[in-house]
């Protein structure tokens, strides 16, 4: 069975940019993911964080089994929708369970956001970490090699909660830090630092499109063991008919499109910390019934096609490129090549 380590997802970069094609590094076997927790996991949308992790990884050539005991009818633009996700549980209902989930599904890496609902019922605050400590030995009793990656909860609306939510996110770290040193496969994820206030939906606690999409780059960039920085595309320079638009299902509530024809552009500024190979995301689709494509010039070279499947308009999928970047600010300049596609953000981690 494979498992993740920093360092898994790594293809070869070439000048100046290319496809990171899953046919370019294809592992023996998928890697088994489990995502466990609760409403975060299970989705406040429709495949919540789930469908852009599965876009990032599985376009940057690593194939990913989802597993768990609840399989979803929806969202189209997931195809694999199997999770371990239970809206309103508690750490001790998911250590109940989780021997069991386990020993039927024996996961590689398990997906671990767990506390919130501790959190909003103010449940024994005092012995919330170390109830997370038990479930994550629990899941250590029945596989021993497993990779846990295990996430601060997110923002929430009422000043109580949000204040033990942060109290209990700030204990987290040790709980890690405790385990593997024991040498255990076992890592946080602070993704609590990438949400802002107007990513938590009206009910004060579960994330907006834009929470989720924000904390599958979280995600992502702890499995490929690197930092990422988002850029949003409605923050492009546009020509022609092309221009940005207001929408709650996109990240940050903006895109860009109308890149309808050869006079239509949308040129967003990507800023590279260093010189040299990078990848990146390129989060976009469209719903036209068919694929659609853009050309992509990265400062003014030769452009690539940037492909987008027709799963409806807003229902987006992550396409991964390797590109060679100079440090500071690089051009990302998509052209119209055919029908008609919208762009939400592009994602930046290391190559």
């Amino acid at each position: 069975m494979r498992r993740f380590l920093a360092g898994l997802l790594m293809l070869p970069a070439l000048l100046p940019f290319t496809a990171a094609a899953p046919q370019t590094a294809v592992a023996a076997d998928p890697v088994k993911i489990m995502p466990l927790g609760s409403s975060t996991t299970a989705g406040s949308i429709p495949g919540g964080y789930r469908t852009d992790l599965y876009w990032m990884l599985t376009s940057s050539g690593q194939p990913v089994d989802l597993v768990g005991s609840i399989t979803d009818a929806t969202p189209a633009n997931l195809p694999d929708r199997n999770h371990e996700g239970h809206g309103g549980w508690v750490i001790d209902q998911l250590t109940q369970v989780a021997t069991e989930r386990m020993q039927t599904y024996q996961p590689d890496t398990v997906l671990l956001h767990a506390g919130a609902n501790d959190v909003l019922q103010n449940l024994n605050l005092a012995t919330a970490p170390a109830r997370l400590e038990n479930l994550i030995r629990t899941l250590y009793a029945v596989r021993a090699d497993l990779a846990v990656y295990v996430s601060t909860v997110g923002p929430m609306t009422e000043a109580g909660a949000n204040a033990r939510a942060a109290a209990f996110n700030n204990q987290l770290p040790f709980v890690v830090g405790k385990l593997a040193a024991e040498g255990k496969k076992v890592h946080f994820v602070d993704s609590r630092g990438a949400l802002a206030a107007t990513d938590v939906m009206s009910d004060g606690i579960h994330l907006t499109h834009s929470g989720n999409t924000k904390l599958a780059a979280q995600w992502y960039a702890a499995l490929h063991g690197s930092p990422i920085i988002r850029f949003e595309a409605e923050t492009a320079v546009f020509a022609g008919k092309a221009h940005s638009a207001v929408t709650p299902l996109a990240s940050n509530n903006g895109k860009a499109g109308w890149i309808d024809d050869a006079t239509s552009s949308a040129t967003v500024t990507v800023n590279a910390p260093y010189a040299g190979n990078f990848r990146v995301f390129i989060r976009g689709g469209n719903g036209t019934g068919g694929p659609c494509s853009h050309n992509l010039s990265v400062n003014g070279a030769a452009a690539v096609v940037v492909d987008y499947p027709s799963y409806g308009w807003e229902a987006w999928t992550q396409r991964a490129l390797d590109v060679n970047l100079k440090a500071g600010a690089n051009t990302f300049k998509f052209t119209f090549r055919t029908c008609f596609a919208e762009l939400d953000s592009i994602d930046l981690v290391t190559a």
